[in-house]
Formats: C-alpha cells, structure tokens, sequence
C-alpha cells in the first residue's frame, strides 16, 4: 500500500491547482480522476464556453464594421468552431498533464471512496493520505421538471455537432444567460424561460435588467416569471401569466443550477458530515473529521473555479500551520456580450441589511476610448458605505478585466475619495473608476 503526504479526489480547477501547490511546498501527492484532467470548468464548462465566447464576439464586432468604415460578410462555419473549441480544450488539458508530470504528482484514474479515515480506495486498491482533500465538484441539477432527462444540459450544448435553428433554455442564470449569447450570435432562435422575476437572481438588479435588454437586442426571447411545467421531445410546456402555453423547438436545453459530487464517495462510512448544499466545512475548508478537507463545489460555498483554487491555498498553508485573518473578496465575471463582472455587496443585500449607502455610477459612453473602440454600451456602479467601496458593479466590454482594480481596491481597504488622486492613463476602459 502507497503512502502519501496528501490524496485530493477530483482533478478540478482545485484539485489539480493544489496539488502542484502541494509539490511545490515539498509534499508527496496522489491526485485521482474519475473522467479528465480539468473537470467540468476546462472540459465543458468555462473554457469551451469562452471559446466560442470568442467567436460570437467577433461576429458581434463584424455587426457595427460598416460604421467604422469597414465592409464585412463573415460567414460562421459551425464544424470549424466546434474544432476551434475542442483544440483550447485539448491543448489545455495537455499542459495540466505535461505540468503534473513535470513536477512529480502522481495521477491515478478511477472512482474514489474514502474506506476509512485517512483511507482512499480506487481501482481495487487502497491508499493511505496524512491529509485527504475532496474537491470532487458538481453536475447539472437534474430531475427537477418532469421529463427533463429529454432536454440536454450545459455538457450536451457544447458537444454538438450543427447549430440548432431553434433553442429554449431552461433557466435565466449564468451559465443560461451565456449560451443564450453565444447561440444567438451564431444564429439560433433563442428563447429563455426563467423562474424568477429577473435574470441572473443573485446580480444586482440593475444589471439584470440592462442584460435583458442587451439579450434582446440579439433577439433572444426572455420569459421572466416563466415556470417550466413538462419537457416534451421537442416542446415544453410552461405557465406565464396564469396561462399554459406549449411551444416547440429543436433543442431544449437545462441550466437551472449544479449540485455538489458528495454520493458514493464513503463520507457516510468515515462519517464526514455534509448538507443538501454540500459537504460542511469549518474557514479551512476542514470537515468534522480532523485532517479531511472539501474544496472547491462539492462544498457548495462559492460554486467558481478560482475560489476553488483560492480554497486550496488555505487549506495547504492550515496545514503548514500559516495562519492569516486576510479573507480576500472574490470576484466574478459572467461572459455575455456586453460582460458582466461583480464583487461585494449589491444594492438589494445593502437595503436588506438596513445600512446607508452612496451610489457612484459612470457609463461607458462617457470615456473616449470606449467610444473610439465603438464598445459605448453599459457602465459601472460603485457602491459607497462610510468612505469605502462595499460594491462595485459593471456591464460592459472587458468587465472581466476591470473588476480587478475593485478587486485590489476593496481587498486593499483604499479610501473611496482617494481614487480621484490616481492618475490613470488617457484614454483607457480604467478610467471609469476615476
């Protein structure tokens, strides 16, 4: 039976991250995989997403060409951008392999069950870990609405082989929201149907509802307040506005949430507690059972592949007893068109909290190179509580970069007022904040 330092089930954006980490700290690692290097986020989840992210945004630029002078009738071929995605996708993979090999990991693929404290089995065979970390991620939520195993999910989508003429997707969140971009500008019909009274819930409100209506300048259809009832072969059957309707499509697609990875992993049998929201864990990522650890989804805090990788970080330094209060805020971004990018507070958790706020906002067709680069859609949002920045809100081109100089800004505490003192360069998207 194999020794080690460490054993991390699931080869995720956590799993595989912390394990060069680990290696780099002069730990000996076993990391088990059950399916790919990368998991969901690199196989069929973030990267394959912003590939053809990628592609819709050119075809997006090419719209507005003639008013920057220039002519343009670009076709999409759909064969070559699925072989687009799939080369990011392998070529990525390849580099975790050449990475994981290079420093001294050593990878084992198969289904994973803890068999007994310190104890994981695979293959047949048992080994022994000082430290075991889960980061078994997530899986699309399924058997939620009758009949939606006829309906494919986000790993399905992104697996055909020809455009849809048609495609109703089932939930208004972000990974909806992003398909529902992507298939428009390729040429699909689009049409979402969400449950709640706007899209992306957990976005501050005012973003949502200029999302809808960049949505719709695409021409994608979106049903707010839109139970789904029954998926059908190829219709489904939903109620709006007291009204049952049924309409019909070529593909219907389901993207209303994940859930964590946590069955049939032995957390019963060495008695790991866990929750409907996932495995529970204490500010270290440990569970109840001392030197075991849950990063990353299956833990079902913050449900993104970077905070997956942060969570590594802390549970690695906890065990080499590096003890920090620095509790970092994490930033997210959403790959619409325009983007989306948030971190903190939004003004609805404001008002719930009963606390004061100032709202600072500028649009985007203010700054000149965002006119100059025809990008003059969308804006930003600071919120402001006793002199320091609690929120900060943008839609628009490249939010995904911005939102790291409020990233630094709130991490780094920096005085509201202070941001006028910076000098930025001209012209610039950043200076926005100023």
């Amino acid at each position: 039976m194999k020794e080690f330092d460490i054993i991390i089930i699931g080869a995720g954006p956590g799993g595989y991250a912390t394990a060069l980490d680990a290696r780099s700290r002069g730990f000996s690692v076993l990391l088990i995989e059950k399916e790919k290097l990368g998991g969901t986020c690199l196989n069929c989840g973030c990267i394959p997403t912003k590939a053809y992210n990628a592609i819709a945004s050119l075809i997006n630029h090419t719209k507005d060409a003639s008013v920057m002078g220039l002519e343009m009738n670009y076709t999409l071929d759909f064969t070559k951008a699925l072989e687009y995605k799939n080369n990011v996708v392998c070529d990525l993979t390849s580099g975790i392999d050449f990475m994981l090999k290079k420093a001294g990991v050593e990878v084992i693929y198969g289904k994973a069950a803890l068999s007994k404290p310190n104890y994981v089995s695979v293959n047949s065979e048992e080994y022994y870990g000082k430290y075991i970390i889960i980061a078994t991620g997530s899986r699309n939520l399924a058997g939620i609405i009758k009949g939606d195993d006829k309906a494919l999910n986000s790993t399905d989508i992104l697996a055909l082989d020809s455009l849809p003429e048609s495609l109703a997707i089932i939930g208004g969140g972000v990974i909806g929201v992003e398909i529902a971009t992507i298939f428009a500008l390729f040429g699909s019909k689009v049409t979402i149907f969400e449950a709640m009274d706007s899209l992306i819930p957990q976005a501050d409100k005012e973003i949502a509802r200029r999302l809808r209506s960049y949505l719709t300048k695409l021409g994608v259809t979106v049903n707010t307040n839109a139970k789904v009832l029954e998926i059908k072969d190829h219709s489904l059957v939903y109620s709006l506005k007291d009204e049952e309707k049924e309409e019909s499509f070529e593909k219907i697609m389901m993207a209303i949430g994940h859930r964590p990875n946590i069955e049939e992993i032995g957390l019963e049998t060495i008695g790991i507690l866990y929750d409907k929201k996932g495995i529970i864990v204490n500010d270290y990522f440990e569970t109840n059972l001392q030197n075991h650890f849950a990063i990353g989804d299956c833990n079902g805090k913050i449900m993104l592949a970077h905070y997956a990788e942060f969570s590594g970080k802390v549970v690695l330094d906890h065990i080499e007893k590096k003890y920090d209060d620095f509790v970092p805020l994490c930033p997210s971004a959403i790959f619409t068109i325009p983007e989306i990018a948030q971190i903190g507070l939004t003004e609805e958790e404001l008002k719930e909290k009963g606390i004061e706020y100032t709202v600072k906002k500028t649009m985007y067709r203010s700054l000149g190179k965002a006119l100059a680069m025809n990008e003059k859609e969308g804006f930003i949002k600071l919120l402001i509580v006793n002199n320091k920045i609690v929120g900060c809100h943008i839609i628009g081109y490249d939010a995904s970069t911005l939102i790291h100089e409020a990233m630094l800004l709130m991490n780094l505490n920096v005085d509201s007022d202070r941001i006028k003192d910076f000098i930025y360069a001209h012209p610039t998207l950043s200076e926005i904040f100023k």
